[in-house]
């Protein structure tokens, strides 16, 4: 069993080079992909940490915390469709909002 981050944007890392290589992907993908796997996520949002929760089927909560990608690491990074003014005032996010792109971390090459 492998594990994959879940993030809200595109993460890139001062502190090492690395490669990234990004891939759109549709929500059946993300639904199989992290079938077995251990899901760590960096959500911030809490409708959105919610939808993710209703769509994978595993609770994925939602978290401020401080993501550094390192070599060898696979990501989701979950995507609003458009960008809001002010984060707060969106209390319900649905499928329809969201879009989801694979992210692979590699050493810099």
């Amino acid at each position: 069993m492998g594990k994959v981050i879940l993030l809200n944007a595109l993460i890139t890392s001062n502190r090492m080079p690395i490669t990234i290589k990004t891939i759109p992907v549709t929500l059946e993908f993300v639904k199989y992909f992290v079938k077995d796997k251990d899901v760590i996520s960096y959500i911030g949002h809490e409708s959105t940490a919610a939808l993710l929760t209703q769509l994978l089927g595993k609770p994925i909560p939602s978290s401020r915390a401080m993501y550094e990608p390192r070599p060898g690491e696979t990501a989701i990074v979950v995507k609003l469709k458009r960008r809001l003014e002010k984060p707060e005032d969106v209390k319900e996010v649905k499928e329809s909002d969201i879009e989801f792109i694979l992210v692979n971390y590699e050493e810099y090459a």
